[in-house]
């Protein structure tokens, strides 16, 4: 009883902190922001459905949109706690353009686990070169991540940095970093230091709390509300578009969250930038961005001569959820630009 009581006072501590630093973050209560905004709905295009199997074994879930015989293909890697359903705005316009391949990262959407040892960000950069392979293996590649995604391109350019400006001809890199992440949240950065190391045993607490059901679950779904608008937006959303982003938080399994967060305090491929050298490269920051603040992406740029860096004004960390139409129209130049080049 004692121990119940313990995690259910933590939890409610967790809670408080939550909405203090989301104050402090947004400039004003944390909660449901009043939401007008992107037109556009959201709708989830099926592709083709493909299985990739990754070096350790584990199946990976990817979908190929798009004319088969298009001159280029992407390939969109998603964000920590999310899925390939975030590109759901990328993707048919993408389409019009392109080969299209979207694809679960380990324990995202419809991807499987894998033992909580390969929860790394170099088994994702392992996993994103398997996904080449086996659904691109003609054909020029542009590479677009987000967040999570980011980094995992730069692991799969640490480790084969012969195929950025062969295989792969241009990268697109939102709302990432090649040093650790230690988002301030509206904490002081001691305090972020603090929850960096406690947030893997309080996500694996609240997986097993989630699992009872009850009023500690709802306290559980409470603090997901309250957490995720506040550091994904920065301007307002459409109500289904935050729920939207709320699903796919919550559908994303606890204990994969808890065998993935201690990757970005550990973070680091600034030596893997230079691969990119040889590649067209795009960096889009999210102007108010708590997450991934801006510097992470101007640092980006500067490593890569000739990259291209946008901030995106009143964009927080979701920013293709937030502003699709601005993220579309940089990736289409992207991919017009590199064919224009190719045809020339």
């Amino acid at each position: 009883m004692r121990a119940v009581k313990a995690v259910e006072l933590g939890l409610t501590a967790g809670l408080v902190l939550t909405r203090t630093a989301l104050r402090a973050a947004t400039g004003g209560p944390a909660g449901p922001v009043a939401r007008t905004g992107p037109a556009g709905r959201l709708t989830r295009s099926r592709g083709e459905a493909w299985t990739v199997t990754a070096d350790d074994g584990v199946a990976l879930h990817a979908e190929i949109a798009g004319d088969p015989n298009a001159p280029v293909t992407v390939v969109l890697c998603h964000g920590y706690a999310l899925s390939s359903a975030s590109w759901c705005f990328q993707t048919p316009e993408l389409a019009q353009h392109a080969r299209v391949v979207t694809w679960d990262q380990r324990g995202h959407g419809r991807s499987q686990r894998g033992p909580a040892a390969h929860a790394t960000v170099d088994q994702l950069g392992r996993d994103l070169r398997a996904v080449l392979d086996q659904t691109a293996s003609h054909g020029p590649v542009v590479l677009v991540g987000h967040s999570m995604g980011g980094m995992t391109i730069m692991a799969l350019a640490e480790q084969h940095p012969e195929l950025f400006g062969t295989r792969v001809a241009a990268v697109a890199l939102l709302a990432t970093s090649a040093e650790p992440v230690l988002g301030d949240l509206g904490l002081p950065r001691h305090g972020m230091r603090a929850l960096h190391w406690v947030a893997p045993w309080a996500l694996a607490v609240l997986h097993r709390v989630s699992r009872l059901g009850g009023p500690r679950a709802a306290v559980l779904r409470e603090l997901t509300g309250a957490l995720v608008p506040g550091h994904a937006f920065a301007s307002d959303v459409p109500s289904h578009v935050a729920d939207f982003l709320l699903d796919l938080i919550e559908a994303t399994p606890l204990d994969v969250l808890a065998d993935f967060f201690p990757q970005f305090r550990l973070h680091d491929k600034v030596e893997a930038l230079t691969a990119l050298h040889r590649v067209e490269c795009l960096v889009v920051a999210g102007s108010d961005d708590v997450v991934t603040p801006p510097e992470h992406s101007k640092a980006i740029a500067r490593a890569v001569p000739g990259a291209d860096l946008v901030v995106l004004p009143d964009a927080g960390h979701a920013f293709p959820l937030e502003h699709p139409a601005q993220v579309n129209a940089h990736l289409v130049a992207l991919l017009r630009r590199h064919v224009r080049l190719r045809t020339a």
